[in-house]
Order: structure tokens, then C-alpha cells, then sequence
């Protein structure tokens, strides 16, 4: 978004396509900001507001590139835009049809923690508000049954089910990759005890829970209801990033959310003791030592078990071996690239590295050159970024297709 709105104030035409139904990332799914804690929602809303006024930017959500021929100044891509079913000028958001719908699965932008509809948005306060219609989820296009339940619901005939998806080709000067991350999948810490325990949450999933838009409107709760007495955040909990800085950054970010909702808490953190980052490596690191909580610095990985309701932790630490008992754990990020991420790259025939993210080749030139002259990576399309690395690098990006004076379209 960031790199469009430049590119757009710069008199460039932007196409932006957006796999999803809504546009801002991952970015969308936070309540809080590290490390000033600012609000996301109060970030980001303005932006995505902006883009979508932008007469210079297009924005294609439900998008797919099919195929890109070319090289810088004449690239041509083909896009292919999945029909949402909806009237984006006639629908007002009301999610009248949503709540006729009687599909019910479960939701994955909520982290399987909630239930959404064959027509849905992911969550409140998604931009652009526009349902969209899951056919392989709807009973009109998976089963016999002609169900027009949602049409019937919208008394703004927004719904059509005779939208089709729409194929173009469009050509353009330059192209930046801004392809976001995943978490690693939660049977990643099965070892952890997640999905054999209610209280034990991937930090993707703590993250929703304290949301105010989130599946429990933001109270910090176990995912059987329980309010829990005391909590652990195991801060290295393994996966691509796991000794990064911004793994240390979100996990930190975690004591707040604790201590805002959970006052009477005081958490423990399990730091990995090997992890010694230079200053400027992680300059919030030192920040662990001074955090309202009780640090340890384990030398083996901690071992979970379940007793009862009750989560058992236990590590070998310098000082000797420590076991203690929690009501909940939070486990540390990982980020590793979008699923669809080595599909797009070899659609532009871009070399990417043993991670999957996209091969630098000249890093001590440029932090956003890929393989490909005209094509730049954003963001965590390069590797983990947190947000504001994300937004220096959109700008650097941008700053690379302006320096060519007579390109066009981005």
C-alpha cells in the first residue's frame, strides 16, 4: 500500500493485486504496534481508505498472476480477478447475507478460532467491507442444492451470481513484489502441546484472541473459556526467525497484551540462553532484561506436559533445572514465506533462497533488488520484516522504479 500511494503521488498508474478479498496483510489481523503500541487499526485504516480512493491506483482483490513476459519497461502480465459474486458499488456491508448464509466453516483468517460463512468478510473493520462468496464452500456451486438464500437477504441486490471471473492483460514498466508472510502451521509445536491443550497459543492465535475485532472481542481467555492465573511466552520457539529480532520484538509485544488484560499476572519468560545479538541485531533485546516479568534463559528447548487443565514446563537453565506450572503459553513467532510466494517467483522466473524468499543479489548495493532487473521485493517478499522495515523498504523500492524518468505503470 505504502509503495503504491508513493508511486500514485508521483503520477504513476499502480496496479495493485491483492490475493485476497481485502487489502493490509497480516498486518490487518493486529490490535497493537511494537514498540510504541500504537493502535493498527488507527495505522493502517487512513492508508487502505487512500489506496481505495486513489483514481491512480487499481486495485484488483481476488487477484492472481497467471503469467508475466517481458523485461523492464514492457513487462506484460496477465491477471486473472476471481469473481466475488458481490456489486461492490451496491453492497453497504450491512452482512445481512452473510448471516442468511447456512454454511458455517471454520475461519482462517481468525486462525480456525471462529466460524465464518460461504459469503463472508474476514473480520470487522475489513477494507474494502464487501462480502465475497467461497464456491468451494457454496451450496450452489459444491452440492444440488440452487440455494439463493443470501441473494434473498440483500435488499440492495448486490448479490449476482452470474459474475464471472474476469481475465486481463495489462503492460507495465516495473513490478515490486510486497508478498507477505505465514506463520509456521501450528503442528509445527505439537511438541509444545498445541492442539492437545486449551491453553497453549501460536502467537498468530494470541494475537486474535487479544484483538478487539478478534474471535472473543479481545478477552484473554484459554480456548475452553477458562480465565487463566498465570502464563509463560516461550520466546524461541523454533522455525525460520526464531532467533530474529523480530521474534524478540512480537514476543515482547505479548507482555503487554498480558499486562493490559491480565494485571494480576506476572509472566514468566523462556529466553534461549545461546541467543546474543549485537545492538544492532536486536536493539530491543536488552529490553528483556528489564521487563516486568521473570526471565530464565533455558540452554535445552523447554518440554510441555498436561496435567489436567494444568501445563507443565520444564527446562535445563545454567542455574540448574527448572519445572513450573501454567495456566497458559504463548509461543514465539515464525515467519516463513506465503504459501503462493515460489509459484509467483517462478511465473517471473526469479531466483529465491534456501528460505523461499527472494534471492538479493547484490545485497551491499541495494536491500531490494531481486534476479530480474525491474523487479523489486517489499517487505517480507526479501525475508522476515517487521512493519517499519517493511514501509523503508516499499520506499526503496519505489525509489528504484522512479529512477528510471520515463517509466509508466507499475
Amino acid at each position: 500500500m505504502k509503495a503504491s500511494l508513493l508511486l500514485a503521488s508521483a503520477e504513476r498508474h499502480v496496479y495493485l493485486v491483492e490475493h485476497s478479498s481485502v487489502i493490509g496483510g497480516r498486518l490487518i489481523r493486529c490490535e497493537d504496534i511494537f514498540p510504541a503500541m500504537e493502535c493498527a487499526t488507527c495505522m493502517v485504516s487512513p492508508m487502505q481508505q487512500e489506496v481505495l480512493r486513489n483514481d491512480l491506483i487499481d486495485v484488483l482483490t481476488l487477484g492472481e498472476i497467471l503469467s508475466v513476459e517481458g523485461s523492464r519497461g514492457d513487462f506484460r502480465v496477465k491477471i486473472r480477478q476471481k469473481a466475488s459474486f458481490v456489486d461492490p458499488v451496491a453492497c453497504i456491508g450491512c452482512g445481512e447475507c452473510w448471516n442468511a448464509c447456512p454454511v458455517e466453516v471454520s475461519n482462517e483468517f481468525e486462525e480456525n478460532l471462529s466460524k465464518r460463512k460461504a459469503i463472508s468478510v474476514p473480520c470487522a473493520g475489513a477494507l474494502p467491507n464487501v462480502p465475497w462468496i467461497d464456491r468451494e464452500l457454496c451450496l450452489r456451486w459444491n452440492g444440488n442444492e440452487n440455494c439463493t438464500l443470501c441473494e434473498d437477504a440483500c435488499v440492495f441486490a448486490a448479490v449476482n451470481y452470474e459474475d464471472t471471473d474476469l481475465d486481463s492483460e495489462i503492460t507495465v514498466s516495473d513490478i515490486i513484489l510486497a508478498t507477505g508472510y505465514q506463520p509456521a502451521p501450528g503442528k509445527a509445536y505439537e511438541k509444545f502441546q498445541w492442539g492437545n491443550s486449551p491453553g497453549v497459543f501460536t502467537a498468530s492465535e494470541f494475537e486474535r484472541y487479544y484483538a478487539s475485532n478478534g474471535p472473543t472481542s479481545g478477552e484473554l481467555v484459554t480456548k475452553d473459556g477458562r480465565t487463566p492465573g498465570s502464563a509463560a511466552i516461550i520466546v524461541h520457539a523454533g522455525g525460520t526467525g526464531g532467533y530474529s529480532a523480530i521474534n524478540t520484538m512480537y514476543s515482547l509485544k505479548f507482555l503487554h497484551y498480558l499486562k493490559e488484560k491480565l494485571p494480576d499476572i506476572r509472566p514468566v519468560v523462556l529466553l534461549d540462553a545461546s541467543y546474543t545479538p549485537g545492538k544492532l541485531e536486536d536493539r530491543y533485546h536488552v529490553n528483556w532484561m528489564s521487563a516486568d516479568a521473570d526471565v530464565i534463559r533455558y540452554t535445552r528447548l523447554p518440554e510441555v506436559d498436561i496435567e489436567g487443565n494444568i501445563l507443565n514446563v520444564s527446562c535445563s537453565t545454567k542455574e540448574g533445572f527448572l519445572s513450573k506450572t501454567f495456566d497458559l503459553i504463548v509461543l514465539g513467532t515464525a515467519m516463513l514465506p506465503f504459501s503462493e510466494t515460489s509459484k509467483l517467483f517462478e511465473l517471473l522466473r526469479i531466483d529465491f533462497n534456501d528460505d523461499g524468499f527472494a534471492e538479493n543479489p547484490e545485497p551491499d548495493f541495494s536491500s531490494v533488488l531481486t534476479t530480474v532487473p525491474g523487479i523489486f521485493s517489499a517487505g517480507c517478499a526479501g525475508g522476515p520484516s517487521d512493519i517499519a522495515s517493511s514501509v523503508i523498504s516499499a520506499s526503496a523500492a519505489v525509489g528504484r522504479v522512479l529512477a528510471i524518468p520515463d517509466g509508466g505503470i507499475s
